[in-house]
């Protein structure tokens, strides 16, 4: 038995090396392709687009990182770090649709998505205060 959850956490390890590898690889691959012919991304208005892209996503990674790497004492902690991590992720993201996004109404639930999560980060973070967290 001890051997099989051996083998199995060495695959899992494995296969998300291979993931975040790829991804990795991926990304840079696409640094230097011109995407002016796709639909959306011609002109100035293309370049600015790509910037957005671009913003959204390290904001991902920089979330998955902090999710991926928050730990707790407890699993309750636990919990309660990824969330935070999670919601940060949401807040930076509807960061980027106000700094790049035209649509009035798409601004309106980015600001609406940054009250509520700055709003739940702070719960967590004081129930994280208040069980010793």
């Amino acid at each position: 038995m001890r051997m099989t959850l051996t083998i199995l956490a060495a695959i899992a390890a494995l296969s998300a090396g291979a993931s975040t590898a790829s991804a990795q690889s991926n990304q840079g691959a696409m640094k230097g392709m011109d995407h002016s012919a796709m639909p959306g991304m011609k002109g100035a208005k293309g370049d600015h687009n790509m910037m957005a892209m671009n913003d959204y996503m390290a904001a991902m990674k920089k979330m998955d990182q902090a999710m991926m790497s928050a730990k707790g004492s407890t699993p309750d902690a636990t919990f309660a770090r990824k969330m935070m991590a999670h919601h940060q992720g949401a807040i930076d993201m509807a960061q980027i649709q106000l700094r790049h996004g035209a649509d009035a109404d798409a601004k309106k639930i980015a600001q609406k998505t940054i009250d509520e999560n700055t709003k739940s980060k702070a719960e967590l973070e004081a129930w994280l205060k208040s069980h010793g967290g």
